[in-house]
């Protein structure tokens, strides 16, 4: 059972407009530049103090895909920025959701709670010749983890792997 801090929460970070890049032809990354590594890098650069919670392709298939990431402050507040993955550029830092004071508090806590960061967690999940899409910070069984989504380009497959967040012990493997 995937227990996300709470579900108002989990839909904000990752209801992104939500066009899965998962179900789309490799082919259609061929326009993505930026690397998840890098897009991890300039949206937290972009939110003083900021902590990576969710990346996500968006558009690989236009000629201008877009990172979009949402970045907790140190006080729980959310930010989203959007990096143009062609050339890495800053599209907009926009503030994010509202939340509560609780729902703001159990997200620093999971992030305090989160030893691994994002870009760690998606290299113990990807092999080589995936491309990662998207990596999200839940709560899975009262621990956190890191949702990590990758294609496969040469056979085109799509995989969601369960990251420990704490240990990036691959607990999980399977298909989107």
């Amino acid at each position: 059972m995937v227990v996300a801090v709470p579900v108002i929460v989990l839909s904000l970070l990752v209801a992104c407009g939500r066009d899965d890049p998962l179900n789309e032809p490799a082919e259609r990354f061929e326009m993505v530049e930026i690397d998840y590594e890098r897009a991890i890098r300039l949206s937290v650069a972009e939110v003083t103090a900021g902590e990576l919670v969710a990346l996500e392709l968006r558009e690989p298939d236009s000629v201008s895909p877009v990172w979009e990431s949402r970045i907790a402050d140190q006080d729980g507040q959310l930010r989203t920025v959007r990096l143009d993955a062609t050339r890495g550029e800053v599209l907009g830092t926009s503030s994010g959701p509202d939340l509560k004071e609780a729902e703001r508090q159990q997200l620093v806590q999971l992030l305090e709670e989160a030893r691994l960061l994002p870009d760690e967690a998606a290299r113990e999940a990807a092999d080589t010749g995936e491309v990662v899409t998207a990596i999200e910070l839940q709560r899975r069984d009262g621990d956190p983890v890191w949702m990590v989504s990758v294609l496969g380009v040469a056979d085109k497959s799509a995989t969601v792997h369960v990251v420990d967040a704490r240990t990036g012990e691959v607990l999980d493997r399977r298909p989107a």
